[in-house]
């Protein structure tokens, strides 16, 4: 039914909670204003009108990983915990990681985040093959007054407030498209890891 090779992860959408000192997100938050920024990958091209009028979200273009050492740690130990509850193993690579800052309207349309989409969906000439973003990894932080900028599973019936601190783990494949509401008051930083997990045999 859909196109090989896709590694299915079994469950759903996990949420968890963790503390991030002030000073750390305040230094998030800095970051974007006096950091070089560029924008996020249009993913919109084949998507409905109404998301091509959603603004792109902001990506710090040197994430400076030394900084920021503490929250991808966050980050990386609950992705591990996750794939260990499901059984899965990770294979010690990331594909993608990326620093994003939504506000103003920002959000994005309905999308997958690994490279092997259905292709009446989502439209096979746009995407190349290559390595999978197997497993995604979400850190939130954001401002007091945020309104919007939630994470929506459509398909599932989830919906994640972004509120600092929240983390959020699930597969990257066909089965788990999600959307991003636009922040239509506030600050929203989303960071994100693409995770490759052990190879097995392709359903």
């Amino acid at each position: 039914m859909f196109p090989n090779p896709v590694h299915m992860v079994g469950g759903g959408v996990e949420v968890s909670r963790t503390s991030i000192p002030a000073e750390l997100i305040q230094s998030c938050f800095t970051a974007f204003e006096t950091e070089e920024l560029e924008l996020s990958f249009d993913i919109y091209s084949n998507m409905g009108e109404e998301d091509k009028r959603l603004r792109r979200s902001k990506e710090l273009k040197h994430r400076q990983p030394q900084r920021f050492a503490m929250l991808f740690q966050m980050l990386d130990e609950f992705v591990l915990q996750s794939l260990h509850a499901r059984g899965e193993g990770y294979s010690g690579s990331v594909s993608r990681e990326q620093f994003m800052l939504y506000s103003d309207g920002a959000g994005a349309g309905l999308h997958v985040d690994d490279q092997f989409k259905p292709p009446r969906q989502f439209g096979r000439d746009r995407y190349v093959m290559h390595l999978l973003n197997q497993f995604a990894g979400l850190l939130y932080i954001s401002t007091d007054d945020l309104e919007g900028g939630e994470l929506v599973f459509p398909d599932h019936d989830i919906s994640v407030k972004p509120l600092t601190g929240t983390l959020v783990a699930f597969p990257s494949n066909h089965l788990f498209p999600h959307l991003v509401t636009p922040v239509t008051k506030g600050k929203r930083i989303a960071i994100a890891r693409h995770y490759y997990v052990k190879d097995t045999a392709a359903v």
